[in-house]
């Protein structure tokens, strides 16, 4: 139907998205900036809209447009696919889209991130390899996700952040990019999600309860000290660049022992899991 379509296509462009990471408190988010006031998200988390295969010409926004249509008029408007961040090839295309799209991305301990991933997928059986077998396998094929079979998830790639935050960087200005280490949005949920609204021009003066458990399972495995230590040689590297592109202290990232900062994170699960 044309006429639909174009009607679509002419609805106002989204405001913002929130990118990633996998398994780093998308969800949490997504469902806290969905109670902002003047801040519209539909209830479907992750459209993929602008990692999707099938992007043809990147002038057809109606598949895109459709969630939006019960927005109020002049809200801000967004939604959160965690996949856009280990897809940094999508970035041109959401400046495309909007030049002015403001991002929120939020990074996790990389190896807490694989493992939290692989849990999601095995309780689902979604992936029926230990997680050791599954992460060899990716290193040993250098992440080429076409060598085996079963190989088709990207624990350990995804969470080489430095790539993806100079991605975003060279495609969005620093004022339109906000980053989140998730170890500080789990300690001070409140403060963070009002700083994500005011990066999204809403307001941050809303009341403030602290949201659900949304998506937790009760994971029946748990990362061991020796898996933790035969993978931080793969991320090294990685994390002394995110410290440098980002001014953070990533150290509790490179130990097994969560420090008494960080205990709140098992009392706070619905970041690491549903997200």
């Amino acid at each position: 139907m044309p006429f639909l379509k174009n009607w679509l296509n002419r609805r106002p462009r989204l405001d913002f998205l929130v990118v990633g990471a996998e398994k780093a408190g998308t969800t949490a988010m997504f469902s806290y900036l969905k109670r902002v006031p003047g801040v519209h998200i539909p209830l479907p988390k992750e459209l993929n809209f602008f990692d999707r295969p099938a992007w043809g010409d990147g002038t057809d926004f109606s598949p895109l447009h459709r969630w939006f249509v019960l927005a109020p008029k002049g809200a801000i408007l967004g939604e959160a696919t965690p996949t856009y961040l280990m897809n940094p090839s999508c970035f041109p295309r959401i400046r495309s889209y909007n030049a002015d799209m403001r991002i929120i991305a939020i990074l996790r301990s990389p190896i807490r991130r694989a493992f939290s991933a692989w849990n999601f997928r095995r309780v689902r059986f979604r992936d029926t390899r230990d997680f050791m077998t599954a992460v060899r396998v990716e290193i040993e094929s250098g992440g080429d996700l076409s060598v085996a079979r079963e190989n088709k998830y990207r624990y350990m790639s995804a969470g080489l952040y430095a790539e993806q935050v100079r991605a975003l960087r060279e495609t969005f200005t620093e004022e339109q990019v906000l980053l989140i280490k998730f170890e500080d949005f789990n300690r001070d949920q409140e403060t963070w999600v009002r700083r994500a609204a005011r990066h999204i021009g809403a307001k941050d003066d809303f009341p403030f309860e602290r949201t659900r458990r949304p998506n937790a399972w009760g994971y029946k495995h748990r990362l061991e000290a020796d898996q933790f230590a035969e993978l931080l040689p793969y991320y090294e590297a990685d994390i002394a660049e995110v410290e440098r592109l980002t001014g953070w202290d990533c150290s509790d990232w490179r130990q097994f022992e969560k420090s008494s900062r960080s205990a709140t994170e098992d009392a706070a699960t619905a970041a690491s899991r549903g997200a």
